[in-house]
């Protein structure tokens, strides 16, 4: 084994020497800190024994016996423990009056008593040699860690950046401009609980008279659902053009035709999708739609007064030969019809009946609910932010507004 001795060669102590003879030690030698701070020094050394002058300028400072230096010999030994932690080196330091490690969790000293025998010099010494291998394996550890975080923390950022072009594609192909047609009018909440959102909907006219108005939900949120709303997207179709013309396509068709191309792609993991599709006439303001296993649509009337607005039909994407019957609905002056995922329901819904399957709305909903569309998106927006947690909402949520001014 090599130890570096830090002091004057012609002057060690008593117990010094007889460390270096009994254990067949092979010494290089420092005369003080400064010098012992060499890199082709401690290159060579298993260990670093401090004694002699080196440390004579210690002195006791007070009568509980905390060591300090003067300045100059305490800035040595600093310089030193550095070049010692760079080299991933251990110093015993012959010192009075303290024993143990230095002050400060990274500081690579160990100091021991002048009179200490050679035996427990060796000890320390060896102590210091055993765990020394171990040290280093878990240097090499903690680097192997850091250079797999980087790596990580590369993939990550080139993660992030593929899911925030995806994001943004996908808002590409949601509506740029909701249309106003005579008196109605279209008004949207569209949150997104990552960067992909499960929510897709869209408002469509079809022709003169008829718009097309869905919001369909896959289930969950995320990369998944957001390429199943891709396809849910195509998928649905409001109107079918022949040679000879065209057929508006009722909304319980809509919904079947889903239903069918979904449950034919025996989706995985039991994916399916919610939905609910409209139309709506533009002469006469009636509303036609349809849903499955989406939540009820909510009417509003002119005086704020909210009915859920029911139809029966199930999952989409689970069973072929579902049926999805359509229910109407007229819009008078000043009402409204509100599609919304379930990702709003606890904002919007308070409690079902059991008995009756009566819905209560949330007084929240209720005094939003009363102001023209533009505002109660704008107090919908306000209430969510507001709201604990919004920042890491558990679901992706949407909601249509369909608005007949009063004329």
């Amino acid at each position: 084994m090599t130890v570096l001795v830090v002091g004057p060669a012609k002057d060690l102590p008593l117990n010094v020497r007889e460390l270096i003879v009994s254990r067949n030690l092979s010494p290089l030698y420092a005369p003080d800190c400064r010098a012992a701070c060499e890199p082709s020094l401690l290159a060579k050394a298993d260990a670093v024994l401090i004694c002699g002058e080196a440390c004579h300028s210690w002195s006791p400072a007070d009568r509980n016996g905390d060591w300090l230096s003067r300045s100059d010999a305490r800035y040595q030994l600093e310089l030193l423990a550095d070049a010692l932690a760079s080299h991933r080196l251990t110093g015993v330091v012959l010192s009075p009056g303290r024993f143990g490690v230095m002050p400060g969790d990274d500081d690579p000293l160990m100091f021991a008593p002048p009179d200490a025998s050679a035996d427990e010099l060796w000890g320390r010494i060896a102590a210091i040699q055993q765990y020394r291998p171990l040290l280093e394996r878990m240097e090499e550890q903690v680097a192997g860690m850091q250079r797999l975080g980087k790596k990580l923390n590369e993939q990550f950022v080139e993660v992030d950046q593929e899911l925030r072009l995806a994001s943004r594609l996908q808002r590409d192909f949601l509506p740029k401009q909701l249309p106003a047609i005579g008196d109605i009018r279209f008004h949207v909440l569209y949150r997104p609980a990552t960067w992909v959102c499960g929510d897709v909907y869209d408002v469509q006219r079809l022709d003169e008279s008829f718009i097309g108005v869905y919001l369909a939900d896959a289930v969950g949120h995320g990369v998944a659902a957001g390429l199943l709303t891709m396809f849910i997207k195509q998928a649905i179709t409001g109107k079918r053009i022949y040679q000879d013309g065209y057929v508006i396509v009722p909304p319980h068709d809509v919904l079947e035709q889903l239903n069918a191309q979904l449950a034919d792609q025996q989706l995985p993991n039991c994916q399916f999708v919610t939905a609910c599709y409209a139309t709506i006439d533009v002469r006469t303001r009636e509303v036609c739609l349809a849903r499955g296993g989406h939540p009820h649509p909510i009417h509003v009337g002119a005086d704020g007064t909210c009915v859920e607005v029911r139809t029966v039909g199930g999952l989409l994407g689970i069973f072929h030969g579902e049926t999805y019957p359509s229910t109407s609905l007229i819009l008078e002056p000043g009402e409204k019809l509100i599609l919304y995922s379930d990702g709003l329901e606890d904002v919007i819904i308070s409690r079902r009946e059991r008995d009756d399957g009566q819905t209560h709305l949330t007084p929240e909903f209720l005094g939003m609910v009363r102001e023209p569309g533009p505002q109660f998106i704008r107090a919908m927006e306000d209430h969510l932010d507001a709201a604990e947690g919004s920042l890491q909402p558990s679901d992706d949520m949407t909601l249509v507004v369909v608005e007949r001014l009063i004329e």
